[in-house]
């Protein structure tokens, strides 16, 4: 069956038999032009010399269902090439979301034992400990520190050795003599 577009339509009308519409020949309407009354003749437009409309397209060889199929095609390729680069897409955030979320785990507990820190370091109890550090204990306190040329404290001798034959003062000694001055 022949498919003749509206435009084509308009200006032409069909001749024949009505049985087979194939066999219908296109004939150029009269128009009347509106300056004056002399009728003129609207050429054939589908370039063949029958005036019928071609069924294939002379360059490529394609019919219009074809033309209508290869477009269709290329229309659902660009929506599945559309639609998987927007699921690879979300695939990439929800994997970056996961990696953040890792992160802000990481660093809430490095945040909570920082609070945990600054606690301590603000509880009395430590601030008496640097103040004692610092000799600024309390007035019966008496301060006393280490001399620089101190010798170092004696080796340890572990459990199950013979203790050395060179012995020094106790540990016991050593602290009063420290502490008290000897």
């Amino acid at each position: 069956m022949t498919v003749i577009p509206r435009s084509f339509r308009l200006g032409f009308a069909r001749r024949g038999t009505g049985a087979d519409p194939d066999d219908a020949e296109i004939e150029p309407r009269l128009h009347r032009d509106p300056a004056g009354d002399d009728a003129r003749q609207v050429p054939a437009r589908s370039g063949r010399p029958d005036g019928r409309v071609p069924e294939r397209i002379p360059i490529a060889g394609l019919d219009r269902r074809s033309v209508v199929l290869l477009t269709a095609c290329l229309i659902v390729a660009w929506l599945v090439f559309v639609f998987s680069r927007a699921v690879a897409d979300s695939a990439t955030a929800t994997q970056r979301v996961a990696e953040l979320r890792a992160g802000n785990a990481t660093i809430e507990q490095r945040l909570e034992a920082r609070q945990t820190e600054l606690a301590i370091v603000q509880s009395p109890a430590f601030v008496a400990l640097q103040a004692r550090a610092y000799g600024l204990g309390s007035p019966k306190e008496q301060v006393f520190s280490l001399n620089p040329g101190a010798p170092p404290p004696p080796s340890i001798t572990p459990l199950g050795e013979e203790a050395r034959s060179a012995r020094g003062p106790s540990p016991l000694d050593a602290w009063l003599d420290l502490l008290f001055g000897g």
